[in-house]
């Protein structure tokens, strides 16, 4: 701790603070008490391009009456982060979790509402700064078609070994019902992509990691959301497409509490008759699926046993939750 201790106060020092006291709350991330109150020090591995990028939307965000993100702090020198030999630090204004996000009611919506808000304001400023490139429609779909090789791959491992894991298994029997899936979504975006071409998509800040360890309730119960480094412009669609993707499945994809919750983000940020066709190519694929065959492929052979039954859980979950998934998707494109 020592070593830290002298980092911090040699970091401060370009803030003009001096150091009363630090926590390291997680990796990277500490709680640090100064003589003009209390800090998250953060080390980052971004871009200073990008860092620049985040800072100034935040402030200009804060400024518009956005008082859900948390500006970084800057330096004497008007700096937004500090680099070192250690690594790049930034400073945040502390914010006290008085109570976890889920335990809100209709916390979904309300989180919804204001991403909706930080979408509208983003796009109508005439400011842009430069970040991570948005991500491309082709982009997406060759992801797509790479998660289709990789299911595809588990399935033709168990077919070739008699000696197959569980989780083989289970691709193997599923193969078929997921790839009808999959292969519908990648045939969806390719029309869709060529019935946007050379129409204007709306560019909002996209927080792109829209999840409940990044909201934060504050002690007048008004929400925070942090963690925006990586943070680029993009079709607001992005951001709705990963909160339905983690939190839909949790209420079985009803359609009735999806269309509640993107009423209310509608009522900051009405999407267009395009961005609900996109939203809805995006729900189409089996992402969570894919994103266990990723897990198990990258994951050593000999580290396999101690998650199988934690993947079969999740793929044995989502593969239920097809079809409603589907139908959520096909619905959620109708007003």
């Amino acid at each position: 701790m020592e070593l830290v201790e002298w980092q911090v106060k040699h970091l401060l020092h370009d803030y003009d603070l001096y150091l009363y006291g630090i926590d390291e709350m997680e990796k990277n991330r500490w709680r640090i008490e100064t003589n003009n109150g209390v800090f998250l020090l953060e080390k980052t591995g971004e871009h200073p391009t990008q860092l620049y990028f985040v800072a100034s939307w935040l402030h200009y965000l804060y400024t518009q009456g956005v008082k859900s993100v948390v500006p970084f702090s800057v330096t004497k020198y008007g700096e937004p982060y500090i680099a070192t030999k250690y690594g790049m630090y930034t400073l945040q204004p502390w914010i006290d979790e008085t109570e976890a996000i889920w335990h809100v009611p209709e916390w979904e919506a309300k989180v919804l509402s204001e991403v909706g808000r930080i979408h509208q304001v983003s796009i109508q400023a005439q400011v842009r700064w430069r970040g991570y490139a948005p991500v491309s429609l082709e982009q997406i779909r060759q992801r797509w078609k790479n998660s289709i090789a990789q299911i595809t791959l588990i399935a033709e491992v168990a077919e070739q070994n008699h000696g197959a894991e569980v989780f083989e298994k289970m691709v193997k029997r599923s193969i078929e019902q997921v790839l009808h899936f999959a292969e519908y979504a990648v045939q969806e975006l390719s029309e869709a992509a060529v019935r946007l071409e050379g129409r204007h998509l709306m560019r909002a800040l996209c927080h792109g990691r829209i999840h409940r360890r990044n909201i934060i309730v504050g002690a007048t119960g008004a929400f925070y959301i942090t963690r925006f480094e990586r943070a680029n412009l993009d079709t607001p669609v992005r951001d709705l497409a990963i909160f339905f993707r983690r939190y839909a499945p949790r209420c079985e994809w009803s359609i009735r509490r999806g269309r509640k919750w993107l009423a209310a983000y509608e009522e900051e940020n009405p999407l267009t008759e395009e961005e609900r066709l996109l939203l809805s190519c995006y729900l189409l694929f089996p992402e969570r699926l894919a994103h266990v065959a990723r897990t198990y492929l990258n994951t050593a052979e000999g580290d396999r046993e101690h998650n199988v039954q934690q993947w079969t859980q999740t793929w044995q979950k989502h593969l239920r939750l097809l079809s409603e998934m589907h139908q959520f998707a096909l619905a959620i494109k109708q007003k």
